[in-house]
């Protein structure tokens, strides 16, 4: 019984705690692709890499384009996670590195466009900050914002209010 009791509470632990670890937003490229100053191929894939490993990648529907402007368009999606924040993404064509390279940021998206040239890898630095994009929401100032009033209790007490009820329920047996 004891056993059960103990289970249960490391389950609703686990999964509160769980909860509080939500991935960042990713960010999205678009943008028209060359290949030694030629439009690239429809079909072609980029990959996007940080520090190496692939984190996104797209398929180029037409000629010298990935993805697009619009809201249900497809774009090159970066999952990164939230300790790779601020480091470079390289973008990739099978073992040919663009000229441009970007930091991650969260929740972005971009237009982008890239070159692939042979000897140019990772040479220029196309990064934004977030408030340059133009595709953030105005962030109010702190006048504007509601004080808060809600505080983090409710978090820490739940796992306990849970195992509580558990145990009760599991003494009735």
């Amino acid at each position: 019984m004891n056993y059960r009791i103990g289970a249960c509470l490391l389950l609703i632990t686990a999964l509160v705690a769980g909860v509080c670890a939500i991935p960042p937003l990713p960010y999205e490229f678009y943008g028209n692709v060359t290949v030694n100053d030629t439009p690239a191929q429809a079909g072609v894939v980029i990959l996007a890499k940080i520090n190496g490993t692939e984190v996104g990648n797209v398929t180029a529907a037409a000629a010298g384009a990935y993805g697009g402007p619009g809201t249900f368009d497809r774009r090159l999606v970066v999952n990164g996670g939230e300790e790779q924040i601020g480091e470079y993404i390289t973008f990739w064509i099978g073992d040919m590195q663009a000229a441009e390279k970007v930091k991650l940021y969260a929740g972005e998206s971009q237009k982008l466009d890239l070159t692939f040239i042979p000897g140019k890898e990772g040479s220029v630095d196309k990064s934004v900050t977030p408030s340059q994009s133009g595709t953030i929401a105005d962030i109010p100032t702190e006048d504007a914002l509601p004080v808060p009033t809600q505080t983090k209790a409710p978090l820490l007490i739940a796992p306990f209010a849970a195992g509580l009820a558990l145990y009760l329920l599991g003494r009735r047996d």
